[in-house]
């Protein structure tokens, strides 16, 4: 009972992670890059487990009073951690484009002065004003 216990909270906390880590980014926003990365989860799983069982059986042996002793490998159900590699996509602003909410905002060097930043170091100037930060009037 622990270990189905154990299991069900391990996917829960996958489960959130994963919701987390796709759900931070608007994934219509053209400026969103995804990519598939592997992480590794501690998991316990079953496995066939070998033992040496004795048993007896009735022979000829007078000194063991009929008892012979006789040896068979059987298996039991056990139980270990092991890792397990999953893999999640995640999402993140393209380059040239940083996180602000769910979106992914255009980055320019310089600020844009009389202006609004459009793309990676665009600015689209207000009227009137001119030149790569729109300062020139």
């Amino acid at each position: 009972v622990a270990h189905m216990l154990f299991k069900w909270i391990l996917k829960g906390l996958v489960l959130s992670f994963l919701l987390k880590t796709t759900l931070s980014l608007n994934p219509d926003d053209p400026n969103v890059c995804s990519h598939w990365e592997s992480y590794a989860v501690t998991v316990q799983e079953s496995y066939a487990h070998p033992f040496d069982q004795i048993y007896y059986t009735r022979c000829t042996d007078i000194l063991n009073w009929f008892k012979c002793t006789r040896h068979r490998i059987s298996y039991k159900t056990a139980y270990r951690r092991g890792l397990r590699t999953m893999y999640r996509r995640r999402s993140q602003c393209c380059p040239g484009y940083y996180e602000s909410g769910d979106y992914c905002i255009p980055l320019c060097t310089e600020e844009c002065v009389h202006g609004r930043c459009v793309s990676p170091d665009t600015c689209h100037c207000e009227p009137g004003w001119g030149g790569t930060d729109c300062s020139s009037g």
